[in-house]
C-alpha cells in the first residue's frame, strides 16, 4: 500500500495556451526545458485540481499525492503552449526507489532522435521517511523515458559513503529522508536531476544537495551514455557565495553565454529552517550566480546582489536556451502557492531577463 493517494491523470486539455499556462485540471510547478526540432519541450511537476470524487485537492495537500510529469510543446518560442499529457508517473524503477513519488528533473535530446531523462525517485519505504529522495535516469522520446534503469544512479543510503567521502552533507542513515527533517533542519536533499551539454559534448548533471543540515549546495557529475546504459561520475559540490542566507538551492539551471565564456547558474532558493516552521515565515525566491568554469568559483551576478528582480513569487524556473550570445535569456517559471490564488502553481508568460 502506497503512503501517497493515486489521484486522477487528466487527459491532455484540448485547447492552446497562449502567454501563461493557467490549467483548469491541474496544479503545476516546478519546469525544465529543451529544444528539439524546432520546438520547446516544457516539463513539469503535476497533481490534479480534483480527486476522484470531486473534491477539491489544494496545494496544501499536494504531498498526500503522488505527482506526475507534465509535458507541454510550443513552436513559437513559448509564445503559446498545447498540453500533451502524461510524461512520468512513479512506480518505474526495479529497486523501488520511486515506488511512493516522482520529484522534478531534467530532460535533453541526445543522439538519433532519443532524449535523455532525469527525475527524482521517492521511496515509499516507512511513514517517518516520505522524503527518501534518489536520483534516476532514463531514454525516451519526447512523450517520455522508455528504458529505465533497474536501480537510482545515486541513491543517499545505498552511496552514502562515496557521497560523503566526495564533500556532501548527509544525516545519519536512519535520518535520511525523516518527514521531520535533518538535524534541526528542512528535509534532505539530493534531487532535481538537470543535464547541461558543454561545447565538447560532454553531458554533466547538477542537482540539489547540502553542506551541512541548513547549508545549501548543488551536486553535479559527468554524464556518459552506453547505448540504454546511462552512468554518472559524481564531482565534490559547488558551494555557494551566499549560502548562509537560505537553505535549499532547489532545481538549478545553468546557461552559457558563448560571447564571454561565462556560465550562469540560476537556483530557486527556499529559507525554511526546519519542517515545523510557518509557511508564512519562509521566502522563496530566484538566485542567478556567474562563473568562468563549471565547477566555480560561483559570484553573484552583479555586485551586490544576485536576487532576480521583478520576479516575485516565481520559483523553480528555467532557461529556454542552454546557450546564448549576450546576456539576455528567455525565462519561463511557475508561480509559487503565495501568488494570488488565480496564479499560484500556474505558468507565468516568458520573462526577458536582461543582467
Amino acid at each position: 500500500m502506497t503512503l501517497r493517494k493515486t489521484p486522477p491523470f487528466p487527459a491532455p486539455y484540448p485547447r492552446t495556451f497562449s502567454g501563461p499556462i493557467q490549467h483548469p485540471d491541474l496544479h503545476l510547478w516546478d519546469s525544465w526545458i529543451m529544444h528539439m526540432d524546432g520546438k520547446d519541450f516544457l516539463y513539469c511537476l503535476a497533481l490534479a485540481r480534483r480527486d476522484h470524487d470531486g473534491s477539491p485537492i489544494t496545494p496544501a495537500q499536494r504531498n498526500a499525492y503522488q505527482f506526475h510529469f507534465r509535458h507541454f510543446e510550443s513552436s513559437d518560442r513559448g509564445a503559446s503552449w498545447t498540453d500533451k499529457g502524461v510524461a512520468l508517473k512513479p512506480g518505474n524503477i526495479a529497486d523501488g526507489n520511486d515506488a511512493g513519488n516522482v520529484w522534478s528533473g531534467g530532460v535533453l535530446p541526445i543522439e538519433s532522435g532519443q532524449v535523455l531523462f532525469g527525475f527524482t525517485g521517492i521511496s515509499d519505504d516507512s511513514p517517518d521517511h516520505p522524503f527518501v529522495q534518489s536520483i534516476n535516469f532514463a531514454i525516451g522520446t519526447p512523450d517520455g523515458p522508455v528504458y529505465f534503469a533497474d536501480k537510482a544512479a545515486s541513491h543517499p543510503a545505498r552511496d552514502r559513503d562515496a557521497i560523503l567521502q566526495m564533500g556532501y552533507y548527509l544525516p545519519s542513515a536512519e535520518d535520511i529522508g525523516h518527514g521531520d527533517g535533518e538535524e534541526n533542519g528542512p528535509i534532505s536533499a539530493w534531487r532535481d536531476p538537470y543535464f547541461y551539454r558543454e561545447d565538447s559534448g560532454d553531458i554533466y548533471a547538477f542537482w540539489s544537495a547540502k553542506l551541512g543540515p541548513r547549508r545549501p549546495a548543488v551536486a553535479w557529475g559527468k554524464i556518459t551514455i552506453d547505448g540504454k546504459d546511462v552512468r554518472l561520475d559524481l564531482f565534490p559540490p559547488i558551494s555557494l557565495p551566499d549560502d548562509g542566507d537560505y537553505t535549499q538551492a532547489e532545481v538549478p539551471k545553468i546557461c552559457k553565454n558563448l560571447a564571454t565564456n561565462t556560465y550562469f547558474m540560476m537556483i530557486s532558493a527556499c529559507s525554511r529552517l526546519d519542517e515545523k516552521q510557518a509557511d508564512e515565515e519562509v521566502f522563496k525566491q530566484l538566485r542567478l550566480y556567474k562563473s568562468e568554469s563549471l565547477s566555480g568559483p560561483w559570484k553573484p551576478y552583479k555586485a551586490g546582489s544576485n536576487v532576480l528582480k521583478n520576479m516575485d513569487n516565481l520559483f523553480g524556473a528555467s532557461f529556454l536556451d542552454m546557450t546564448v550570445k549576450e546576456n539576455s535569456f528567455q525565462i519561463i517559471a511557475p508561480y509559487t502557492e503565495k501568488a494570488v490564488s488565480s496564479l499560484e502553481l500556474t505558468f507565468a508568460p516568458v520573462k526577458t531577463l536582461k543582467v
